[in-house]
């Protein structure tokens, strides 16, 4: 009888795990960005909405339609600060799909393959020895992020249906995904402080301070070197904000910690009680 009442409670503590994992995954770093911004946007996170906004940067009449032409450095600065965000999430997709853990797992994947090569050229192009217009670079720059809206390629095109299933069903299984909606969910507060207010302007979404706590105790402060540009009053406005959150989250960020610790003790002493009688 105590074998079973141990493997019951095995089977509820690991459950309990699978369950809380997510939520572990979130809160075992906390992590405390300051930054100024002209508006702030009500709206909130919609997976599937943020996904196609960050994928509609690779189109390429986006930076035309918002007014973002590239004449001057600036405008190339706040582009290619558009482009990283879908970078950053086409690249967590492409962990996602080489992770034997994953469940988008998949190899051989054509994908793959195709990232590879891109970044070997983009590794010659810092050379001078291409340039984006290179028709073989062309083809490896297709994003290998599935599309959320239906490609037809052709009047005649046959296959866009299946594709168009195919891709529907992969990127549900991303928005599934706990890792890549965490990315996701961050990409996109950062799009939104670009576009928080004047597109033009280059300083929008700068991060001044920045505070990372990890689980094992290592505290790592970050601050850019703009802040040490502002005046005395504003730099010491933004920094006790800071500060307070830091103080604030910490302290939210540590009884949630203590709330699962104790959770798990007293399953464990539970189990172990009753496997005593």
């Amino acid at each position: 009888m105590s074998n079973e009442i141990q493997t019951q409670a095995r089977c509820l503590l690991d459950n309990l795990v699978k369950s809380v994992q997510g939520l572990v995954d979130d809160i075992t770093a906390l992590e405390v960005n300051t930054m100024v911004v002209e508006q702030i946007s009500g709206a909130k996170f919609n997976a599937w909405q943020a996904y196609q906004t960050i994928y509609s940067i690779n189109d390429p009449d986006y930076f035309d339609e918002r007014g973002i032409p590239g004449d001057s450095p600036q405008d190339q600065n706040l582009r290619n600060r558009y482009r990283s965000l879908f970078t950053q999430l086409e690249r967590e997709y492409f962990y996602l799909i080489i992770d034997p853990k994953s469940n988008l797992y998949k190899l051989p994947n054509e994908k793959v393959e195709r990232y590879q090569q891109r970044l070997e050229f983009l590794k010659k192009q810092k050379h001078g020895n291409i340039v984006e217009t290179d028709p073989n670079y062309v083809k490896l720059a297709r994003p290998i992020l599935p599309p959320p809206t239906p490609v037809i390629e052709g009047e005649n095109s046959a296959s866009w249906r299946k594709d168009w299933e195919e891709n529907s069903q992969e990127i549900q299984e991303l928005l599934d995904n706990d890792k890549f909606v965490r990315t996701l969910r961050k990409v996109a507060e950062l799009k939104a402080a670009l576009d928080s207010g004047d597109a033009t302007k280059s300083t929008i979404d700068i991060i001044y301070a920045q505070t990372v706590m990890q689980l094992d105790g290592d505290i790592i402060s970050r601050y850019h070197k703009e802040l040490f540009q502002l005046p005395d009053y504003e730099k010491d406005l933004i920094l006790k904000i800071h500060t307070e959150g830091v103080v604030a989250g910490e302290k939210q960020w540590r009884g949630t910690l203590d709330f699962l610790i104790t959770l798990v003790q007293g399953i464990a002493n539970s189990s172990l009680s009753r496997n005593g009688r």
